[in-house]
């Protein structure tokens, strides 16, 4: 699902390159990081696993127009295509706003196709979407080799709800941008009629507005005092003399007590696991900018390491969990830095990404 950041004024949107194993979706997402201008795209992750890897990067579209005042940040994903790879695609496929399926021309890939059209297909459903409506199109990749079916072929075994197709040949960069541009215009329909709207556990920090508790106040003396009967005798008073003194005026009732309010802390968010989150707060409430920061890492090796995916290192944990890669490196690299020159910005941003990964990690 798409998410605003309201630091940014961007719209992350996340496209999923999906398809078999060796079809051509690392090829080609290479091919788009090498073509997109550098200063707009982030840093290209490679997770290399057995026969097949996983890549992720984002970057600003610079052609695409704004969408309620957002910038549109797009983030590419592939999930690998070895079968016993599913719970690694469902995770990456979770939260997605478009899906491109990459497709082996070959005729001896059919089988493979069809076995990995139909994984995609499950896991949309089990995601709550609908593959006949859910932003998508195909590319059939591999055009240029002998053993290619026919584009009809493909259509036929594949494309069973007519959705948008493109031919490619990604080792070569032909033909990768035209499926990337059409999901992008669905998604962007999409957007223009139904705006992302605002979560209420938001993946950013900068984000969240949350109440303050408060203490319930203890009852006045007035309120704690029996009622008074509705017809109580009245005693008998003598007559009051002719020019008496005015009486003297009755204190002024002490002002209420006002409502505690407990300090603002983001443990609030999460039932357990916030020993972590608690001391990164706490260091920064004490001026110790460089232990929030280590804490903050620390607290984000934790959330990583809770993750029940194949892929061992921090490093493709991180880019399935969805992390900002640039976030994830700049916090490892503050994480480093020597006693006292980390600065009070440097804290809070570790806090930013430490809250950030809790979130998402929380919506698996």
């Amino acid at each position: 699902m798409s998410t605003i950041n309201q630091l940014t004024r961007e719209i992350h949107a996340k496209i999923v390159y999906y398809g078999p194993g060796l079809s051509g979706k690392t090829s080609t997402l290479r091919s788009i990081h090498g073509s997109v201008r550098p200063e707009t795209r982030g840093q290209l992750v490679s997770l290399a696993t057995e026969g097949d890897r996983t890549l992720f990067f984002d970057f600003l579209p610079l052609t695409v127009e704004q969408v309620n005042g957002l910038t549109l940040r797009l983030q590419l994903y592939t999930v690998p295509g070895q079968i016993f790879y599913e719970a690694t695609r469902q995770l990456v496929l979770n939260g997605a706003d478009g899906v491109i399926f990459v497709a082996d021309s070959q005729g001896a890939a059919t089988d493979a196709n069809q076995e990995s059209l139909a994984s995609l297909e499950r896991n949309l459903e089990a995601l709550g979407h609908d593959p006949a409506t859910f932003p998508f199109a195909y590319q059939w990749n591999k055009r240029d080799l002998p053993g290619a079916l026919p584009v009809a072929s493909l259509r036929a075994a594949l494309n069973p709800h007519g959705r948008p197709e493109f031919p490619s040949v990604a080792s070569r960069g032909e033909g990768v941008m035209d499926p990337l541009k059409e999901v992008t215009r669905q998604l962007l329909a999409a957007l223009r009629t139904r705006p992302p709207a605002p979560q209420r556990r938001p993946t950013s920090p900068g984000v969240i507005t949350l109440p303050l508790s408060s203490e319930p106040t203890a009852p006045s003396p007035a309120a704690a005092s029996p009622p008074k009967p509705a017809f109580a005798p009245r005693a008998a008073t003598p007559p009051a003399p002719a020019f008496a003194d005015p009486p003297a005026p009755r204190p002024a009732p002490p002002p209420a007590a006002m409502p505690a309010r407990s300090p603002l802390t983001f443990t609030r968010l999460f039932t357990t696991g916030n020993a972590q989150l608690a001391e990164v707060e706490r260091a920064i409430c004490e001026g110790r900018a460089t232990t929030a920061v280590r804490a903050a890492a620390q607290g984000i090796s934790e959330v990583l390491g809770g993750l029940e995916v194949l892929e061992r290192s921090d490093a493709a944990r991180a880019a399935l969990l969805g992390l900002d890669g640039r976030d994830y490196l700049k916090l490892l690299r503050l994480s480093r830095l020597p006693e006292g020159l980390a600065t009070e910005a440097d804290a809070l941003f570790a806090l930013h990404v430490l809250v950030g990964a809790r979130l998402r990690a929380d919506s698996i």
